[in-house]
């Protein structure tokens, strides 16, 4: 499929027009076939996997900091 574009731009009158369309159509078949960076869809957790992050009902910060010491160094 072909589209044409309609771009303003002020080309002084030394230019050549011909050749800066040749260069804007070559610059824009670069572009075309470089694609478009496809950007990567956000994955969220699921609910599931964030409610066992949950802090248990009734341990305070404290003990929690403890408990984790004591399972991961045995302190």
């Amino acid at each position: 499929m072909t589209t044409t574009l309609n771009i303003s731009l002020n080309v002084p009158e030394s230019y050549e027009v011909e050749e800066l369309t040749r260069q804007l159509t070559e610059y824009g078949e670069r572009l075309i076939a470089r694609g478009k960076p496809s950007a990567k869809p956000r994955h969220r957790p699921s609910r599931d996997f964030l409610r066992s992050f949950s802090l248990p009902k009734g341990a305070t910060s404290e003990q929690l900091i403890d408990e984790h010491l004591a399972e991961k160094y045995g302190v």
